[in-house]
């Protein structure tokens, strides 16, 4: 049996809210997207 300590936030990618909740958390985390993404907003 193996064991993984994880320290973070955890998305649900199996449905579609959870993969576009990841992935508007992603962009906003890099420097080059977030421009983009807050404009969304």
């Amino acid at each position: 049996m193996y064991a993984y300590v994880f320290e973070g936030k955890r998305y649900d990618g199996g449905n579609k809210l959870g993969f576009l909740e990841a992935t508007v958390e992603f962009s906003r985390s890099g420097y080059n997207l977030r421009g983009g993404v807050y404009k969304l907003s």
